[in-house]
């Protein structure tokens, strides 16, 4: 941290300057407005908490600029309030300061009874406004372990009068939360909350929201709040809590909505109050009247508790959190009347899109089928994946030691079956092999007889867990499937592509004689699948491969797969990849890389890459490899946003298709959401979608060099059947992957506005 206050500010407005770069292309429909299920029948208000808290320390200038240049209209900028020593007031949420504060004068410790509980802690009612508010001492910090902290100690705390005159230079409106009406209301001396909330209400920052947990402050105030125009909502905290002012739990105070209406115009309620979630299945329940039962009173209803990278929720969403809001603000019979959330660019997506038929070009593949929401390469996911939209489906073969091509996403079986289960079994293979997959131990298909993995059931798997786990419910329903099963099965659905991608043919080859190649063509021949009429796609890592596909199919389109590791000194060049594949996939880490910032990633999104652009100049149609929608799976940059993320792959990138665990999501965008118009230029009114510019938080020293494309070729020949013996060619690279020493905010310049706003 800095040591004067111009330091300080200086770092924030270097950011600033920033965000006019990231955000330069952001234009939201602003005609959706009518004919919705809210009180009013307009849009949804979008409540930025904090402004974007998911991504910034939370009420902090940055946070609150960036929601307002990611958000669509109606917005809401809301401050947590905490009232000071001297009885003014600051933004922070939380009575402990030090949860989301940096301060090097916290020196102060209380300990204060706060609902009926002795609270230790650092509490604002101890320190002064001016020594809160000022830069050197106070910072504000992310609370959230899940988000980055790479912002922390960069922005000073602000007063509510400050995020008053932010709204009334934009078109946004200001909302006060009052979460500890009583304590404020004794603190820093009687009635302090209500001689602070009656001088605010009567200045030019007036929110236009106030919310409160306690009826008996909003009572208070009725009058007040009235003349300044300003709208009275109750917050209602879990149904079992006491509301301090009546010593009646909120879920009493919920059954006389009528009452409510007395001194509030509106409630803000969790949003599980809406659509419960059962605790042990982490499925939705049937969502509760509490919307339509509130509107009858006139009430309007907001909810609370969004962020997309909340974890768990409801596996209904499928990580998808667009489908979350739809929940609430896209039924056909009610409609919340605004929602809370740290990501308010998301909110925006959802509640600003329609769903409406869009062509787009753009190909969805299946990864293991839909396996995200089901244990992967079975029926349950194939089918998932096919009534998602996937223009393809996969089947990543591996091979049984007597030699059964199967559709399992990896050799080693522990990873998606059941097979630790059976100990006689799993007791009987357990082994590793040093130059299989780095020598980890495992149980692997090309030891295990079909006989044998014939009885084991497949189970899902996470590939981000620990920090998220998906969707159990259906582990050892399915067992393993042969390639023939998946051929017939995809035969049964007209027009559903075949994605095939033969795995480790060449270890398994030299390593213990199992032909992989010679299997599938065989599969293939006897599924009927070998003319230039079926849409089948032959995917291998191994240029060999595709060569001896090319001599015995040739009419197959063949898909050369850039391996996760391809970036070694003796390679395979673009050029050459042409010449027996018309189609790549390229892995995430060579399309849009996390920067590694000399070894300790930041997880933010690094200088563009050309590996793209480099494989369409060869005629190459690009598959991007592969798309999850977790939000620990993909750079901070795309704000958890699975949506974000994907509109960023096909209109900053370009990619011609993607590869996915949840196929149902990238079709909706590309299909049916008007955020996405491909045909539209970007300052057509009707594109609403942010597109993240990579590089923009660590942009590029002037001789760095983007990543390159280098692919390590094993010296393997296939001999295809009644032809020539085939080998790949190796190239060297003319380019090296370089890796880039990059500085926070080194670009930017340099500007005194803020701080003089603020000063």
């Amino acid at each position: 941290m800095g040591s004067s206050v111009a330091s300080v500010f200086s770092s924030s407005l270097l950011l600033l300057a920033l965000l006019s770069v990231v955000q330069a292309e952001v234009l939201f429909d602003s005609n959706l407005t009518t004919g919705r299920n809210t009180l009013s029948g307009a849009a949804p208000l979008i409540i930025a908490n904090g402004g974007t808290s998911g991504l910034y320390p939370d009420q902090t200038l940055f946070a609150y600029q960036d929601a307002l240049n990611t958000s669509s209209q109606p917005l809401a900028l809301l401050c947590d309030l905490q009232l000071t020593k001297d009885n003014l007031g600051i933004c922070r949420t939380g009575l402990n300061l030090t949860t989301s504060t940096f301060s090097y004068k916290y020196n102060v410790s209380s300990t204060y009874v706060v609902n009926g509980v002795p609270t230790h802690g650092y509490f604002s009612v101890d320190y002064m406004q001016a020594d809160l508010l000022n830069p050197n001492f106070t910072t504000a910090v992310q609370p959230n372990l899940a988000r980055s902290p790479l912002f922390d100690q960069y922005f000073p705390l602000l007063s509510p009068d400050t995020v008053g005159r932010v709204h009334l230079s934009s078109p946004t409106t200001f909302w006060l939360n009052v979460e500890y009406p009583s304590f404020f209301q004794q603190h820093p001396g009687k009635n302090s909350l209500a001689s602070y909330l009656t001088d605010l209400l009567a200045s030019p920052s007036s929110p236009a929201y106030l919310s409160a947990t306690e009826v008996g402050i909003l009572r208070l105030i009725g009058p007040t709040a009235r003349r300044s125009r300003t709208s009275l909502i109750l917050k209602v905290l879990d149904p079992d809590t006491v509301e301090q002012s009546t010593n009646t739990t909120y879920g009493t105070l919920l059954q006389n909505l009528m009452e409510i209406r007395t001194y509030a115009s509106g409630i803000l309620v969790p949003k599980n109050l809406i659509w419960p979630i059962n605790d042990k299945t982490q499925y939705l329940q049937a969502h509760t009247n509490l919307v339509e039962d509130a509107h009858k009173a006139k009430l309007s209803v907001y909810a609370y508790d969004f962020a997309n990278d909340q974890y768990p929720n409801s596996f209904n969403y499928s990580f998808d959190p667009i489908a979350e809001y739809l929940a609430y603000v896209g039924q056909a019979d009610f409609s919340v009347d605004g929602v809370l959330t740290d990501f308010p660019s998301t909110a925006s997506e959802a509640i600003r899109s329609e769903k409406t038929q869009q062509n787009s070009n753009k190909l969805v593949i299946s990864h293991n089928g839909d396996s995200g929401d089901f244990p992967g390469c079975t029926m349950l996911a194939y089918t998932g994946a096919i009534n998602g939209g996937s223009d393809y489906i996969d089947c990543p073969i591996q091979i049984t030691s007597d030699g059964v091509p199967i559709c399992r996403e990896d050799a080693n079986l522990i990873k998606s079956t059941d097979i630790l289960t059976n100990h006689a079994l799993w007791q009987t293979y357990y082994t590793s092999y040093a130059g299989f997959q780095n020598g980890s131990s495992g149980v692997f298909t090309f030891d295990v007889p079909w006989a044998d993995i014939s009885t084991l059931r497949a189970r899902m798997y996470s590939p981000n867990a620990p920090e998220t786990s998906r969707n159990t419910a259906n582990d050892n329903v399915e067992g393993v499937l042969t390639l023939a099963n998946f051929l017939q099965f995809a035969k049964s659905n007209p027009g559903i592509g075949i994605y095939i991608d033969i795995q480790n043919a060449v270890y398994l080859r030299m390593a213990h004689s199992l032909d992989v190649v010679d299997a599938v063509i065989n599969a293939l021949k006897n599924a009927n699948l070998t003319s230039g009429t079926n849409k089948v796609l032959i995917a291998s890592e191994d240029s060999s491969v595709l060569l001896a596909f090319q001599q015995s199919l040739p009419f197959l389109q063949r898909v050369y797969h850039v391996p996760s590791n391809g970036n070694n000194p003796d390679i395979v060049t673009l050029p050459e990849i042409k010449t027996f594949a018309g189609f790549i996939t390229i892995p995430a880490q060579l399309v849009d890389p996390t920067d590694d910032a000399s070894k300790n990633p930041t997880y933010f999104l690094a200088a563009p890459t050309q590996v793209v652009k480099q494989a369409h100049d060869q005629n190459l149609t690009v598959l991007y490899y592969f798309a999850q929608n977790e939000f620990s799976s993909f750079a901070f940059d795309y704000r958890a946003d699975p949506i974000m993320h994907i509109n960023s792959l096909v209109m900053y990138y370009n990619v011609d298709g993607i590869i996915t665990d949840f196929p149902a999501t990238a079709y909706d965008f590309l299909h049916r959401n008007q955020c996405y118009k491909p045909t539209l230029s970007t300052t057509s009114p009707n594109y609403s979608m942010l597109t993240v510019v990579p590089g923009a938080f660590f942009p590029a020293p002037a001789d760095a060099t983007a990543p390159t494309l280098q692919v390590s070729e094993p010296p393997i020949s296939f001999q295809v059947p009644g032809g020539p013996t085939l080998s790949p060619t190796a190239a060297k690279s003319d380019a090296a992957a370089t890796k880039m020493s990059l500085t926070l905010f080194s670009t930017l310049s340099l500007t005194s506005l803020l701080l003089h706003e603020l000063l």
